[in-house]
């Protein structure tokens, strides 16, 4: 089978699945799936997974991992809503920026000049940002000023979304960032051997996944109001499926696109959305995204692998 088929599947996969489940739910759920209050509900789910994923997406393109996003966004929304309280909102951004690139940036000196496991980093990150949430909380919710609920304003949150996005998809597909994570991917030692910085490379992309975990805290304690302990749980589980349901390949590499997140989001939104009109239960639901995952995982895999199996036959 030609190589260009099988790059195909890879790109067409995700965009049939997004079909089957929208009629699929469509006729399950009737009306009530087209209605205007759920598509603000399935909006509202894709854009905090979208924008933790535009800065996932540079660790997985170069083979990696982030864990810690979830409990990241939870400490930086708490600090962040703490710094409100106190200096106002015009500290809000600015302190939830530097502290999400703050935890990016260790992530990324671990994980690059000690040559640690980008999932070991991450997961030990993970455990100690959540143990330092719930001391400074007490495991209680802390409420924040009127001005950080603004946040919560459609058109503000769309706003946010749109300029913030821009800015990654460009730096994602046209700067040195997002090509030389694409390279790191495929072979981190041809990247070393041509001159690139890995190190310095790797660090950035950890400290991008920081700050957009650091900007979907801010959004999120806008949206509920407060900080709660437990805000992030499982975040970067979703934003881990919403990459690989997209297509982004689990290797890395060349394959990863800023589109096959944006597809992912709406597969896993429109998945969880449907499954809670259906009236299935949460136990069920998870199961459902478990198995899809794991499904995906050896779909990609799967691809790859006949995908290379072709390019060597190609050459021979």
């Amino acid at each position: 089978m030609k190589k260009g088929l099988w790059s195909s599947y890879q790109r067409i996969f995700p965009f049939i699945s997004l079909i089957l489940l929208i009629i699929i739910f469509s006729i399950i759920v009737g009306p009530k799936f087209w209605s205007v209050d759920n598509l603000v509900n399935i909006i509202n789910q894709v854009v905090p997974l979208i924008l933790g994923g535009a800065g996932m997406i540079f660790v997985v393109t170069q083979g990696g991992c982030d864990l810690s996003q979830g409990s990241a966004l939870a400490l930086v929304g708490t600090i962040a809503a703490m710094a409100s309280n106190s200096l106002g909102f015009i500290a809000y951004f600015p302190v939830a920026i530097f502290l999400g690139a703050l935890i990016g940036a260790f992530n990324g000196v671990i994980v690059s000049k000690f040559k640690v496991q980008s999932l070991m980093v991450t997961l030990a990150m993970m455990i100690t940002l959540r143990a330092i949430v719930v001391y400074i909380t007490g495991g209680q919710v802390i409420y924040v000023s009127s001005s950080v609920l603004l946040l919560d304003n459609f058109a503000i949150k769309i706003s946010i979304f749109v300029t913030t996005m821009a800015v990654m998809y460009y730096l994602f597909e046209y700067t040195k960032i997002g090509f030389y994570s694409k390279v790191i991917g495929e072979n981190e030692m041809v990247g070393i051997y041509t001159g690139i910085s890995v190190d310095k490379y790797k660090i950035l992309a950890f400290m991008i996944s920081g700050i957009m975990a650091g900007i979907v805290g801010a959004l999120t304690v806008g949206r509920i109001g407060g900080v709660d302990p437990a805000m992030g749980n499982f975040f970067e589980l979703q934003v881990l499926m919403s990459l690989f349901v997209g297509g982004v390949p689990v290797t890395g590499g060349a394959g990863s696109k800023i589109y096959k997140l944006f597809i992912g989001a709406l597969i896993l939104s429109v998945l969880q959305n449907g499954l809670i009109l259906s009236r299935v239960s949460a136990e069920v639901s998870e199961l459902v995204e478990g198995i899809i995952l794991i499904g995906v995982v050896f779909f990609t895999l799967y691809i790859r692998s006949k995908f290379i199996q072709v390019q060597s036959a190609g050459e021979n």
